[in-house]
C-alpha cells in the first residue's frame, strides 16, 4: 500500500480515491461520499449537545436501543406509542408520544442509573428552569413532551445535572437514539457499516460493465435495457430511484421490505440487484413493473394484484402440488401438463391478463 494513501472513516480502504472533507473533516472514498455528506446534512441541525455519552460502548448503545422497543412490544397498544415519525430535520423520530412512554423512558433511565427519585426529596427547582429544559429538548427534534408535572419536574432535574454527570449523560444519549436511527453515519456502528459499503462496492464491480458508480450515484442497467439511477436522498428511505430515457429521468419509489432491520449499505445493495434484474423483480415490485414491461393501450400498466390472477389461473393448489409451485424449478418433480402451460402464460404474457384482474 501507498505510504501516501489514506484511509476512508466510512468504509476504512484505502486508495487514491480517498479525499479530504474539509467541511465535516472526514476522509471519504468516491463509493462512500455522497450517502455520508447526505446523511451528514440530514443531521446537521441536530444540536452539539445531544451526542451518546463517549463511555457507553457500542454493546450497550445496541441494548439500549433494543430496551425501547422491546418494552413497547411487550405493552401491546403501547407500541404504537415508540414509532417512526419523519420530523423537520428530514430524519427518523422513535421516542416517547404518550404519558405512559415516558414513563417507561424514566424507568429504562433510572434502572440503568439507580436514583431513588419517589424517596428522596427532590432537589428544588423553579418553573421556569423546568420549562426551560423542556423547551431544549423539543427544539431538539423531540416530538411529544410530556404534560405530568411530576415527570417534567424529573426531566429539568436530570437534564441539569441535578441528580449527577452519569445520568444526564444517559438520558441524553436515549434522547440521541431516538432522534437519530442507525441509518446515520454519526450514529452508525462502525464495523458494521464499514463492512456494508465494502459490500456495495463488491457487488458493483462483479455486476461488470452493467453497475458503475458515477458522480456519487449508483448507476445500474437493468436485464430489460432500462438504465436505472440511485443517488442520495434527505427524507426516507435515503435513496431515489430514477429510470434514465433520453434524458429524462422518472421516479420509481422502492423500498425493500425490512430495509430497517439491516446496515444501510446492505440496503444498497439489495435495490442494486433488484434493478439488475429488473424483469424478474418487477413481477413482485409494482411501481417497477411499467418501466419494464412498458406501455398497453390503456397506457401504463396498472397494479395488479398477482396473487388474485395466479388464483384465478390455478384456482386450489392440491396440497401434493403446492410446494412445486413455491419452491424452485430445480425440483426433479414436474407440474402436470396443463398447470405447467398455465404457468408459462402467466409468466410471459402478463399484459393478456388485463381483463382478468380484479379492482384492488
Amino acid at each position: 500500500m501507498n505510504g501516501n494513501e489514506t484511509t476512508c472513516d466510512s468504509c476504512n480502504t484505502s486508495g487514491d480515491n480517498v479525499r479530504k472533507e474539509r467541511r465535516n473533516n472526514l476522509n471519504l472514498c468516491d463509493v462512500c461520499r455522497s450517502w455520508v455528506r447526505m446523511s451528514l446534512r440530514r443531521t446537521r441541525g441536530l444540536p452539539r449537545w445531544i451526542r451518546p455519552d463517549p463511555s457507553i460502548t457500542l454493546e450497550e448503545l445496541t441494548h439500549l436501543r433494543e430496551q425501547f422497543a422491546d418494552s413497547f412490544q411487550i405493552r401491546g397498544r403501547d407500541r404504537v406509542h415508540i414509532q417512526f415519525h419523519p420530523n423537520a430535520m428530514g430524519f427518523a423520530y422513535s421516542g416517547p408520544l404518550n404519558e405512559r412512554s415516558w414513563s417507561v423512558a424514566l424507568s429504562i433511565l433510572t434502572a440503568s442509573n439507580p436514583v431513588e427519585l419517589s424517596s428522596n426529596p427532590l432537589p428544588k427547582i423553579s418553573q421556569s428552569e423546568i420549562d426551560e429544559e423542556l423547551a431544549r429538548l423539543e427544539e431538539a427534534g423531540v416530538i411529544k413532551l410530556p404534560k405530568q408535572p411530576l415527570i417534567r419536574k424529573q426531566l429539568a432535574l436530570v437534564l441539569r445535572g441535578y441528580l449527577g454527570a452519569k445520568i444526564q449523560n444517559y438520558l441524553i444519549t436515549m434522547v440521541f437514539l431516538w432522534l437519530v436511527s442507525e441509518d446515520e453515519f454519526i450514529a452508525r456502528v462502525p464495523d458494521a457499516w464499514a463492512t456494508s459499503f465494502n459490500f456495495l462496492r463488491e457487488v458493483v464491480v462483479e455486476l461488470g460493465d452493467r453497475a458503475s458508480f458515477v458522480d456519487g450515484n449508483i448507476r445500474v442497467i437493468g436485464s430489460s435495457g432500462n438504465i436505472y439511477n440511485i443517488a442520495p436522498k434527505r427524507p426516507t428511505p435515503y435513496y431515489q430511484v430514477s429510470r434514465l430515457n433520453n434524458g429524462n429521468r422518472s421516479g420509481i419509489c422502492i423500498d425493500p421490505i425490512g430495509a430497517g432491520l439491516v446496515v444501510f449499505g446492505d440496503v444498497l445493495v439489495t435495490v442494486v440487484l433488484s434493478l439488475y434484474d429488473d424483469q424478474i423483480s418487477a413481477r413482485r415490485i409494482n411501481t417497477l413493473a411499467p418501466h419494464v414491461f412498458g406501455p398497453t393501450q390503456r397506457g401504463l400498466i396498472r397494479q395488479r394484484n398477482i396473487d388474485h390472477l395466479w388464483r384465478r389461473a390455478l384456482g386450489n393448489t392440491p396440497l401434493r402440488y403446492r410446494h412445486l409451485v413455491e419452491e424452485n424449478e430445480e425440483e426433479d418433480q414436474t407440474l402436470p401438463m396443463v398447470w405447467q402451460r398455465l404457468i408459462d402464460r402467466f409468466q410471459t404474457n402478463l399484459a393478456d391478463w388485463t381483463n382478468e384482474e380484479d379492482d384492488s
